[in-house]
């Protein structure tokens, strides 16, 4: 049952892609295209990797100081997390407008994510992003929980599971066989969109 479950999830993207007509491609890091400047707050938790952002409290203090290490790629590589296979992730991706913003490549680790008692210390894939990078090194921009809802409801949940005091978000895409909840995390960037919100307008697009 994972096994389909995780195909279902590594053809999700593709498949999309060709029924909305569109290509999702890997970013193009051959021209810079910073992002908008951070906001303030975005500027003190650089200096501060282990505050919170502005508003937030302890929990997301923790959650930040849980996930510094993926700053570097290999330490995500190195506590098991892989490619999902999707590749650069953008709001053109899904038929959006531009205007909604980039997203990035994802790592999922599957051990975490076959857990549907997520901890928010242990995310379920990491978010990364080489746009505001000119050397196209890959950075580690947001966090996204993610259980699928089969997995959800066997463990005996009648109600849609919360990550830190937020509603998960299902995404239901049945031509795919593919049914989740789910909720980013914009921990490593500044969203002006929203903390939890999918996608990032200061994010570059894929395209």
């Amino acid at each position: 049952m994972n096994a389909q479950k995780r195909l279902g999830r590594l053809v999700t993207a593709a498949s999309l892609a060709a029924v909305l007509g569109i290509g999702i491609m890997a970013c193009d890091t051959s021209v810079a295209r910073g992002p908008v400047g951070p906001s303030p707050a975005a500027g003190a938790a650089a200096a501060n990797p282990g505050a919170p952002p502005v508003g937030e409290g302890s929990a997301i203090a923790a959650v930040r100081r849980a996930t510094a290490k993926y700053q570097n790629i290999n330490a995500a590589f190195a506590d098991g997390y892989v490619d999902d296979g999707f590749g650069c992730i953008d709001a053109v991706s899904f038929g959006l407008d531009p205007s909604v913003g980039g997203m990035g490549f994802h790592l999922i680790n599957w051990a975490l994510h076959d857990d549907p008692n997520t901890d928010p210390e242990r995310p379920d894939l990491l978010v990364y992003n080489a746009g505001e990078n000119p050397h196209g090194q890959l950075k580690l921009v947001a966090l996204e929980y993610e259980v699928f809802t089969a997995d959800w409801l066997a463990a005996g949940h009648t109600n849609p599971p919360t990550m830190l005091g937020h509603e998960m978000k299902r995404l239901v895409l049945p031509q795919f066989d593919f049914d989740a909840y789910e909720l980013h995390l914009w921990i490593w960037h500044d969203n002006p969109a929203g903390l939890f919100e999918d996608f990032n307008p200061s994010v570059p697009m894929c395209h």
